[in-house]
């Protein structure tokens, strides 16, 4: 049996997707285009970072902060990119380095 809140999950993300498409049809996201540099969308997220739109929902909140706004899920370019460098993985040469550094 399939748990209940994927199955939530797995349906809210494809309202937000099919609000998106409708946005987009009726002209709606030029009003947010001033914020296209700030502001990205899930599928936005998802389509940078090269994973799907559910991996993205299971991150949020617990991994990237997003914002809830008019009923959309929105994240900032700027804590996306936070979120990035501090997953990043230190070569052992980058952590020998750092491990001589300090104690000089």
């Amino acid at each position: 049996m399939e748990n209940p809140f994927d199955l939530i999950d797995q349906r809210l993300q494809a309202i937000e997707e099919k609000l998106d498409v409708l946005l987009e049809k009726t002209g709606n996201e030029d009003k947010l285009s001033s914020f296209t540099s700030t502001w990205v969308t899930t599928k936005q997220l998802a389509q940078h970072l090269g994973i799907s739109t559910a991996a993205v929902t299971n991150i949020r909140g617990s991994k990237i902060p997003f914002y809830k706004i008019g009923g959309r899920i929105l994240f900032k370019k700027e804590e996306v990119e936070a979120y990035i460098e501090k997953s990043r993985y230190k070569s052992g040469e980058e952590n020998l380095a750092n491990h001589i550094n300090r104690y000089r």
